[in-house]
């Protein structure tokens, strides 16, 4: 193993974003965040589009 090597943890959430509310998703982001640093993670890694949160499955009519 190359001794310059450096192990980092990181996180991956599956979760679900608050819908259409961009304020209460981001406090949730904030809590998801925390909750990961203090299990170790330096990198956390969100679902596309988490936040804003537009309604995946949405085709918006077109």
């Amino acid at each position: 193993m190359n001794k310059s090597a450096k192990t980092v943890r990181v996180a991956t959430v599956q979760d679900s974003s608050v819908i259409m509310e961009k304020k209460a998703c981001i406090e949730k982001v904030n809590e998801l965040t925390k909750k990961a640093a203090n299990n170790g993670a330096k990198i956390v890694f969100f679902p596309e589009a988490f936040i804003p949160a537009y309604p995946r499955g949405l085709s918006f009519g077109a």
